[in-house]
């Protein structure tokens, strides 16, 4: 439809370039358009007037895309303004409920392909996203859509492309959020390609890529803030999460101190509180962590804010030596968390009720817990829980058990043990090898095995002998034997004991013991593990 797409590109154009859009018009499309575009410049009064005369303006028979690029509107002004009380009290009196983003998620199945509407949809999950909704912005917004129109190919689809990332990326979907942005289509305009270099920052951060966090970080530092809107700030902030999300506190103090962050929108402003909050209590200064933690109190009952603040009281309560308050505050932070699916947000609290449990005596369980977090979060990408859970762990002498993860979970001492199962070392000959007492080789066994997901020593030797050997090697050394011997020693490479190998194949185990004696005699080996890895075509020798 021309008379919104002209409107529109006007805009995202005015966006794109950081130049001055045209005054709006009185219809209720243009004056929601003024309001995205006033909220873009981080004038959020501007943004919320305009989002309630584009409310007032809307005719009965609008129809879903104007009515959702209003309801986004009002949204989208209440997060860069902030209010109290619950998502109903939004804009009463403006939607049909209060609550814009939910009254325009009803209307996105009326939407129809046009880019107008497609914008709109676009702009109801970035509201959600300002507000924090982590869970309502992806099921608006949960892969990039870009504009099919007249509109293709507009700069303004790295925005929309970024979003989705960004989504992902606080819903703990890392390996997502790294597609979404391999996916996209490169441009022209600097400014644009630093966002994505940034939301580059905040996926490796908490995918616990330092490297990359780093690399980024400095050439992001070199930018110098001229127009200080939402694009120029978000960069920043993008950036400083990757270094948050390594705990790099001090170096991400250090990059947003160049911006105001007065006129930011609530969320990142309580952010930013919450940063200068983590920074006094590493300091040790309560005073300053109690006075930051005040002048966030300007946000208390925002439902915004609501599990940032109670994360700075958690960190302040903490370091005043009272570790019930602080696990109070984070278990309310945690449910608050995943109530809207704000996945990063509440492993965060996770990790400050771990500190919690740890400073009240309940080191296990704070490890129990922290064990599950990782667990929970694992599958998604998010490694930087493991690493963070690990540090605090590590602080009173405790470690994670190994998830299954193979050779890439074990530490250099796991692995020497590891070598030497292969090497059919029982508990005491790791212990004499090792130069460790008995007891610590078992907890080292124990790691391995998990690693691998193995119940036992046998069962791993199997698999990874099954996973190197030579299948040809294999069918050669089993051919060498009876049936019977090829029956028992392939139970024996699954890790059945005697005992179950003799129940499945209806013998005694006696028998069996004789047959794989035989098997051994065959192959010139004299161990078990070294009758499983011929078994599996690997020369014992090697």
């Amino acid at each position: 439809m021309v008379e919104r797409d002209e409107p529109l590109r006007r805009v995202l154009d005015a966006i794109s370039f950081a130049t001055a859009a045209d005054p709006a018009s009185s219809d209720a499309w243009s004056l929601a358009l003024d309001a995205f575009a006033a909220s873009w410049r981080l004038d959020h009064a501007h943004a919320a007037q305009q989002a309630r005369a584009a409310a007032s303006a809307l005719p009965d028979d609008a129809d879903a895309t104007v009515r959702v690029l209003v309801h986004a509107m009002l949204a989208l002004a209440a997060a860069g303004t902030g209010f109290t009380g619950g998502w109903t009290d939004a804009a009463p009196g403006f939607s049909p409920t209060g609550d814009p983003l939910e009254d325009a998620a009803t209307l996105l199945d009326e939407l129809d392909d046009t880019d107008a509407a497609r914008f709109a949809r676009y702009a109801v999950g970035e509201a959600a996203l300002a507000c924090a909704r982590v869970r309502l912005s992806s099921r608006i917004w949960s892969t990039p859509v870009r504009f099919a129109g007249a509109l293709a190919g507009h700069p303004f689809e790295t925005v929309m492309a970024v979003l989705a990332a960004r989504i992902a990326a606080f819903a703990g979907r890392i390996d997502d959020a790294h597609r979404i942005l391999d996916d996209r289509a490169v441009v022209d305009i600097e400014r644009f390609e630093l966002l994505a270099l940034a939301t580059r920052s905040l996926i490796a951060g908490n995918g616990a890529d330092a490297t990359t966090v780093r690399r980024i970080s400095t050439e992001i530092a070199r930018i110098h803030p001229e127009h200080h809107d939402r694009l120029e700030s978000g960069i920043v902030l993008l950036c400083a999460y990757g270094l948050i999300a390594l705990y790099d506190v001090g170096r991400s103090a250090a990059m947003l101190a160049r911006f105001g962050w007065q006129r930011a929108m609530v969320i990142d402003r309580a952010i930013v509180a919450e940063l200068l909050v983590h920074a006094a209590v590493l300091a040790d200064d309560l005073d300053a962590a109690a006075a930051w933690l005040e002048s966030a109190e300007q946000f208390s009952g925002d439902p915004i804010t609501d599990s940032t603040l109670d994360r700075m009281r958690s960190r302040v309560r903490l370091l005043a030596g009272d570790p019930d308050g602080a696990l109070e505050h984070a278990l309310r932070a945690i449910a608050r968390a995943q109530e809207e699916g704000r996945l990063v947000e509440a492993v965060e609290g996770e990790m400050l009720a771990a500190k919690a449990r740890i400073a009240g005596g309940r080191r296990g369980e704070a490890a129990r817990r922290l064990e599950d977090v990782v667990a929970e979060t694992a599958p998604g990408g998010y490694r930087i829980a493991r690493r963070a859970a690990s540090r605090h762990l590590r602080g009173v002498g405790r470690r994670l058990r190994p998830v299954a993860g193979g050779d890439a979970v074990l530490s250099p001492r796991e692995r020497e043990v590891l070598e030497l199962i292969l090497d059919g070392c029982d508990t005491a000959q790791l212990a004499a090898q090792l130069h460790i007492s008995p007891h610590t080789a078992r907890i080292h066994t124990s790691r391995v095995l998990a690693a691998y997901g193995a119940p036992s020593r046998l069962v791993l030797i199997g698999r990874l002998a099954a996973a190197s050997g030579d299948p040809a090697l294999a069918d050669q050394a089993l051919a060498a034997l009876t049936a019977r011997q090829g029956e028992v020693v392939r139970e024996a490479v699954h890790g059945a004991t005697n005992a179950e190998i003799a129940g499945r194949l209806g013998v005694s185990s006696r028998t069996v013991e004789k047959h794989l004696a035989d098997a051994m005699r065959r192959w010139g080996v004299s161990t078990r593990v070294a009758l499983i890895l011929r078994a599996a075509g690997v020369d014992p020798a090697e």
